[in-house]
């Protein structure tokens, strides 16, 4: 029998085929209420949805078994002093940033949480106490050497004062050819292939340039001047959903590459109120089905966490072949400027962050 997904390990195609199962098996009322009567159309959307929770357990797979090392392990000369003193400024810089962005998100702080306590007496002692995977050290190298992601971080993006349109271009030339070494860099072999992945998602995730690019040439388009705040965060922030069958959570929504395909339909299409609070909620459940996935959903007799079973069932060769199937990069595009769509993205930045410090 002919595979549906050729391009998978025998192992992903049986854990992917696993999701979207157990996604017939919700109950009824949810099911029919998120994917219809399973006709073909709302197979398509069910599969969509099983993609993206297959990349979630990826994530959490890859950051579970991506070992730590003190920072000393990064350097290329620790009795370096000026590169000493740089990776200090630089794991301050992000730790501050990192922060204020959890407590932005209204969760306070442990105590022994590793950005609670910022002030080490020494750069020694700020050396060895950080302690990152080799995820960590590049997403914090990238936030302090992508001026666009400092311009985005400190709020001076939203500013034609602070960044002239001609810097504001060159920031995002310079982002761009980010983007394309880790493409190329994910053509190398399977470990680079997840980790480009999963590297890429992690900064559309956190600062949604091609989502906001994707509006902004949208909104050109069609001549919007302005968006819904609340649906902006819903797809690329940290919203508060009560859910229609009960329960609230607060989550991260990180669908990097479906926010992509919302668009159109959340802020384009010229949909009546009914028909929008409709496709807002639904939206929504999305969102709580897959905190549901990562949270509550078990596998076996014994009842183990699915997102734990998975990692243990599943090996690089098996995420490799689904972040090639899944193509997270076919979200980018070089970007192309005009004034108005300069203006807008500018615009869709201020809605969404919030005031620094």
């Amino acid at each position: 029998m002919k595979s549906a997904f050729p391009m998978l390990t025998e192992k992903m195609q049986m854990l992917f085929g696993d999701i979207i199962a157990s996604l017939g098996q919700l109950p009824d009322e949810m099911r029919e209420y998120l994917f219809g009567e399973y006709g073909e159309e709302d197979m398509a959307w069910a599969l969509g949805v099983a993609k993206y929770i297959v990349l979630e357990y990826i994530k959490y797979s890859y950051d579970h078994d991506d070992p730590e090392y003190p920072i000393r392990h990064f350097l290329d000369d620790i009795d370096n002093d000026s590169e000493r003193m740089l990776q200090s400024r630089i794991m301050k810089y992000v730790s501050d940033h990192k922060k204020r962005e959890i407590e932005r998100g209204g969760i306070p702080i442990p105590p022994d949480h590793k950005f609670a306590d910022l002030s080490m007496e020494s750069i020694d002692k700020k050396l060895k106490g950080y302690r990152l995977t080799d995820m960590n050290y590049f997403e914090h190298q990238n936030i302090h050497n992508l001026e666009l992601i400092k311009a985005i971080i400190e709020r001076r993006i939203v500013s034609s004062k602070k960044i002239s349109n001609d810097r504001f271009q060159e920031m995002f030339k310079q982002y761009d050819e980010f983007v394309e070494s880790l493409i190329e860099r994910s053509k190398r072999n399977d470990e680079d292939m997840v980790f480009s992945s999963l590297a890429f998602f992690t900064f559309e995730w956190h600062y949604p340039v091609e989502t906001f690019y994707n509006l902004a040439c949208l909104m050109e388009e069609n001549g919007i001047e302005t968006v819904d705040r609340d649906t902006l965060i819903l797809i690329c922030s940290r919203p508060e959903i009560e859910s229609i069958f009960g329960g609230n959570i607060t989550v991260d929504s990180r669908m990097v590459k479906e926010r992509i395909i919302m668009l159109k339909p959340l802020f384009i299409e010229k949909l009546n109120h009914e028909d929008k609070e409709e496709l807002l909620t639904l939206v929504k459940e999305i969102i709580v089905l897959i905190g549901h996935y990562l949270i509550h959903m078990t596998a076996g007799e014994e009842e183990e966490p699915y997102k734990e079973w998975f990692r243990k069932e599943s090996s690089m060769a098996d995420w490799a072949s689904f972040l090639n199937y899944y193509d997270i990069f076919s979200i980018w595009q070089k970007k192309e400027w005009t004034r108005a769509r300069i203006q807008n993205m500018r615009y869709l930045f201020d809605l969404v962050l919030l005031p620094k410090g």
